[in-house]
């Protein structure tokens, strides 16, 4: 297993001396690259850090997404920040040989405006297609908003385009897209908003174009969701965090970090089960992986007061765990 992350860093003294209570140079533009570690026995040991893409932009590289194609080759893609330039594009690699090099990153996304994507989204449908979504903007600061949409390939991820009817909601917008097929091929979007809860899309043609969204039944501050399917039963398993935001405040609490399982198709939720659960604390932005009967949920967890830096954790939970009576 390949566990892949978002790691900020610093090159200068003065950068490391920071105070209790201080940002700690975690902000959006700050430096970051894209590291990883290795585990043999399913997550319980990993190995030492490497470094999976070094940060070539002139603030940082983030937003990894793995995909591996019946092929055995890996595509790679992750975003590239100049804040001063309002720019935010996709990139995209690949590796034939497990990881082992990589080929020269290349731009996915067209020139203009900020592309951003969320760590472990990309999907590939059962026609083959692959999808990516993503979140467009025109700038990057207070008073920015933006649409929802998906980058698409036909061909292996040669070629890319882009959904021509996208998503859009009042305030902030539509961000952050968690996307699922249903069974009938058409597409789920779940989207981060700035509404009180997240909203809902579909798509009939695999991304090209989308419904106009609606408010499902499921507080959220604006973070990002993750979807997937239960692999035994094919129910789809939704992790957010299910909390209404505070007065004043629109990205907070991120807690606590909560699943809920659709046994139609995201129309309705059951068995809401807390992840983390920890008050004056972050715990967000999932990821899941399926291995056997098990589940590993990686998300990052940090103090709301700032003071101490943000960590990545791991949890890993049976399968059933999410359909169990808490």
């Amino acid at each position: 297993m390949l566990l892949v992350w978002c790691e900020y860093y610093v090159r200068r003294p003065s950068a490391i001396a920071r105070d209790p209570y201080s940002q700690g140079g975690a902000a959006d533009d700050a430096p970051c690259q894209i590291s990883a570690r290795v585990s043999a026995d399913q997550g319980r040991t990993w190995s030492g850090k490497i470094t999976l893409q070094e940060n070539f932009g002139t603030d940082n590289v983030k937003h990894p997404n793995l995909l591996r194609l019946a092929s055995g080759r890996i595509l790679f893609s992750f975003t590239v920040r100049d804040i001063a330039r309002k720019d935010l594009t996709v990139f995209l690699k690949h590796s034939d040989d497990d990881g082992e090099t990589w080929s020269k990153p290349a731009a996915l996304s067209p020139p203009g405006g900020v592309y951003f994507t969320n760590a472990d989204h990309i999907i590939q449908h059962s026609s083959g297609r692959i999808i990516l979504p993503a979140h467009w903007g025109e700038f990057y600061g207070k008073g920015d908003h933006y649409v929802s949409l998906c980058f698409y390939s036909d061909d292996q991820g040669a070629t890319w385009k882009n959904s021509t009817r996208r998503m859009d909601l009042p305030k902030r917008g539509a961000e952050e897209p968690a996307v699922i097929e249903l069974k009938d091929g058409s597409l789920l979007a779940l989207l981060r908003t700035s509404l009180g809860k997240i909203y809902r899309a579909t798509s009939k043609d695999r991304g090209e174009t989308w419904s106009d969204p609606e408010p499902a039944a499921l507080p959220s501050p604006s973070s990002a969701p993750c979807i997937r399917r239960l692999p035994a039963s094919g129910d789809l398993l939704f992790l957010w965090n299910n909390a209404s935001p505070e007065p004043g405040q629109t990205h907070f609490p991120r807690d606590p970090l909560t699943s809920a399982v659709s046994r139609d198709e995201g129309r309705t939720w059951t068995n809401f089960r807390n992840i983390e659960s920890r008050r004056g604390y972050n715990s967000a932005y999932p990821s899941l992986t399926f291995l056997g009967d098990e589940a590993l949920i990686t998300y990052y967890h940090s103090s709301r007061s700032q003071s101490r830096d943000c960590d990545l954790r791991l949890k890993i939970l049976p399968n059933r765990w999410f359909t169990e009576r808490a």
